[in-house]
């Protein structure tokens, strides 16, 4: 008996799953694209829209908003892959944060327990602890949906707090916290403060804005060349001889870059403008040429026809009207009616809407093109390229701020370098088809050191002034305690649930809990430990904002469960459980903390900050099953 040719192709042919995927494709799959891209939307329009939202007392803003949602928003993430819901987990913060209040007060005819806080407070996770594993056993005894379960528990804890603060108090909200002995130790781990305006520094290692300078250009050159080892086949003998090139160019286009944002004349635009490009080319060629191997096809001709040619004629023809668009409309045109209906509002999202488009096609048709011939691939890039060189200096020519004239300016100049250099590489060098363990070790460690630096770097600018800032800008910047619990929050949970056995458990049970189970995954007590996450960290939200105000209202958080639910949908978590992220829930909720708090920055009516989430969430979840759908497919 023979085996059939169609038989033997699919025997042969290799399993889809296993394929190699490079980084660009990785981060297309992964389940937080959709709010990666929509932050990074929300943020340059907002940022662009107001004076107050790109500048430190912006941020600060926004990340205080988003500490609290974020916290919550991450533990019911958890939940959610697990494949259950938490409705009392709003009702649990207010419900902590008033019993540590009601424990530390006086006894007396309106009076609580009297007890230091150093009880007090480990009384309340206790407390918490236990609401969480009540609503696991619950859930895992009855058989009972979570939603169920968890909304009777809601209710419960919202009667209770209402009843007992009556009771204790004769009124809705408790106070006094600030009475207790032994406040002092405690306000520094729930309520400390970081005073920006405090914290000066000019002159030790150079001042903040030298060492900002230095950690995110190192950052940035360490992430491109991360990207790079996991994109290119390294060559069995690297070409020592080319290594000074690339240095050389690197440093450059680091020198053109600066000296670009900080200027704001068109001579010097044009001059660090060349400089930038001449210097990124040269470096990433020069990398190209010392580490990775040279393509066979680097000579093919170029070849616009088929689908290509289709992608190439609309890509330009979307970006040509745009361009037109941009041109012809009055910049100065505008209507007292709101910022989205004035000429300049619609001027400016259309032309944006054109110009991206037209370059998403136009890389499209390169990476189809880049398989047949390299010569076309590169072509079409340098083409995109161009569009966004025109476009920076449109912005530039019509801007009247300088924010958009030099800074906003450098960095589209920069983006179109980096996609220039990155299409000469991709023309020239061979891109990897197969894992390669010591080239991706590499490639991760130096991208993920590489964000690490770039992040360091941002925390010096945003937590350090200058005496030039103090002196120029009006103004307070009080950086909370909750901010960095927040961050630390993500940090452990993504470590817990990427790293460890109890985050692969929590997948399985997630996605079939009966099939965990046949294979030894302790899914109840998974479940159970999951709950009592929520109200662990419902515990820590209820002391912030305990410590934070020094009383606590018997309505606090009823209501904030589906704003958590939300935030964790938006950074690409499933109704259905078995699949999502924390990080993807902690960008939901600093997507949604920019939303609300960007609205009032912009002069709008703040009702429509619901209307603004509404429409996040939809486009979020779209965006995420289109990209990741289109990932998978070209892989």
């Amino acid at each position: 008996m023979t085996t059939t040719a169609p038989a033997a192709e699919a025997a042969a042919a290799p399993d889809e799953r296993l394929a190699y995927r490079g980084p660009i494709q990785r981060l297309l799959i992964r389940p937080e694209i959709g709010a990666l891209i929509g932050a990074a939307v929300i943020w340059v329009f907002f940022w662009a829209v107001t004076d107050v939202f790109g500048t430190t007392a912006g941020v600060n803003n926004y990340l205080d908003v988003s500490a609290s949602l974020g916290i919550m928003s991450i533990a019911v993430a958890l939940l959610m892959i697990g494949g259950e819901f938490d409705l009392s987990s709003g009702a649990i913060t207010g419900a902590t944060g008033m019993l540590v209040v009601l424990l530390v007060k006086e006894v007396g005819e309106f009076g609580g327990a009297g007890f230091p806080l150093s009880v007090a407070i480990p009384l309340t996770l206790i407390f918490a602890l236990i609401i969480g594993w009540a609503n696991g056993t619950l859930v895992e005894k009855t058989a009972l949906p979570s939603f169920i379960v968890t909304l009777a528990t809601f209710f419960i804890l919202r009667g209770a707090k209402l009843g007992f603060a009556k009771l204790f108090t004769d009124k809705v909200i408790v106070e006094g916290l600030n009475d207790a002995p032994d406040h002092g130790f405690w306000e520094n781990v729930f309520g400390a403060v970081w005073i920006r305006n405090d914290h000066v520094w000019d002159s030790f290692l150079g001042g903040r804005n030298v060492v900002y300078g230095v950690l995110l250009t190192v950052g940035a050159l360490l992430l491109i060349v991360g990207v790079l080892e996991l994109m290119f086949q390294r060559r069995e003998t690297p070409a020592q001889a080319r290594m000074p090139v690339a240095v050389v160019g690197f440093a450059a286009g680091v020198l053109g870059l600066i000296l670009l944002a900080a200027t704001d004349g068109t001579s010097d635009n044009w001059l660090w403008g060349i400089v930038l490009a001449a210097g990124g080319a040269v470096g990433m060629y020069g990398m190209g040429a010392w580490r990775y191997e040279r393509r066979a096809d680097s000579s093919a001709a170029v070849n616009l026809t088929g689908r290509v040619g289709r992608n190439v004629a609309m890509g330009g023809g979307a970006i040509a009207l745009g361009v037109v668009l941009g041109l012809i409309l009055d910049a100065e045109s505008q209507t007292e009616i709101g910022f989205l209906l004035t000429v300049q509002g619609f001027r400016a999202i259309a032309y944006a809407g054109l110009i991206i488009t037209g370059v998403i096609l136009l890389l499209g048709a390169a990476r189809s093109a880049g398989k047949t011939s390299a010569r076309t691939q590169l072509a079409i890039t340098s083409m995109a390229a161009a569009a966004i060189v025109v476009v920076a200096f449109i912005v530039q020519s019509q801007a009247d701020s300088r924010k958009f004239r030099a800074e906003f300016f450098a960095v589209i100049i920069g983006a179109a370098v980096l996609m220039l250099a990155f299409g000469v590489l991709r023309s020239t060098f061979v891109e990897r088809r197969k894992p390669d363990a010591v080239a991706d070790k590499r490639g991760r460690t130096l991208a993920m050191t590489g964000i690490a630096v770039a992040f360091t770097g941002l925390a010096v600018r945003l937590m350090w002034a200058t005496t030039f800032e103090n002196e120029t800008i009006r103004g307070e910047v009080r950086w909370r305690i909750a901010v960095f619990y927040f961050i630390g929050f993500a940090i452990v949970a993504s470590y817990l649930l990427l790293r460890t056995k109890f985050g692969s458990w929590t997948f399985a049970v997630g996605g079939n809990k009966n099939a965990a189970r046949q294979v030894g995954v302790p899914a109840a007590r998974t479940k159970t430990i999951l709950f009592m996450i929520v109200s662990a960290a419902g515990w820590l939200v209820g002391m912030l904002i305990a410590f934070r105000l020094n009383s606590v209202q018997a309505n606090v958080g009823d209501g904030n469960e589906f704003f958590y639910i939300i935030a964790a949908v938006v950074g690409g978590n499933l109704l259905t459980g078995g699949y999502g992220s924390v990080i993807g829930a902690s960008i939901g909720a600093v997507i949604m903390a920019m939303s609300f708090q960007g609205i009032p920055f912009a002069g709008w009516n703040s009702d429509w900050r619901f209307l603004f989430v509404g429409a996040i969430l939809l486009l979020a979840v779209l965006v995420n099953n289109y990209v990741r759908a289109k990932a998978e497919a070209a892989s």
